[in-house]
């Protein structure tokens, strides 16, 4: 076998060295599958689930959890009734973030 992006690969590693096991491979599927022009990737968590072996509940649980620390975002307006579609984020990238936290009063 031989990778084609292999120094991709381990950018994105590097990048994501602090994350669990789980969510790296989660973030490594998603940079790994075909996208569209925005970056969103048309596959529904049960298919790409099924791709890396795992079940359907710890890839929801484990997708959550991705969202909720700012690597993978919705793309709202693919949703096609029950069914989103996700795409990582600049964060993914490496690219630093342009919004800043305000201050609750």
């Amino acid at each position: 076998m031989n990778i084609e992006c292999r120094e991709e690969i381990i950018e994105l590693l590097k990048l994501t060295s602090a994350l669990p096991p789980l969510q790296r491979i989660l973030i490594l599927a998603y940079a790994a599958a075909d996208q569209d022009e925005t970056g969103t990737v048309l596959e529904t968590g049960v298919k790409i689930a099924e791709d890396i072996g795992m079940s359907v509940q710890l890839f929801s649980r484990v997708r959550r959890e991705l969202i909720g620390s700012g690597w993978l975002e919705e793309d709202v307006p693919a949703r096609i009734g029950n069914v989103r579609y996700y795409r990582l984020t600049e964060k993914a990238a490496g690219q630093a973030s342009n919004v800043i936290a305000l201050r609750s009063a």
